[in-house]
């Protein structure tokens, strides 16, 4: 039953992005003890004049976050769960 759920969820975040004017994707990192992080990806999505946050992935990362990682992680759940080609 989640998972159903977070398949319709995904399907109307991707028609929201898709037919948006504005798109910026963003990444905040998070640190917390013994070197463990949590990254949330995110859209801001403008409409009416409104910024709107839309979370695509929430991750964590155990070992220290490199650049070369990060980029990685990115993209994937900007391809993956945000619907870029």
């Amino acid at each position: 039953m989640a998972k159903f759920m977070h398949q319709v969820v995904m399907k109307v975040i991707r028609a929201v992005i898709q037919v948006a004017h504005y798109v910026a994707p963003n990444y905040d990192e998070v640190s917390t003890v013994n070197n463990q992080s949590w990254l949330s990806i995110y859209y801001y999505v403008v409409e009416n004049w409104v910024r709107i946050p839309i979370l695509i992935c929430l991750e964590k990362v155990v070992a220290h976050s490199k650049n070369d990682n990060l980029t990685k992680v990115n993209m994937e759940a900007l391809m993956i769960n945000g619907g870029l080609p």
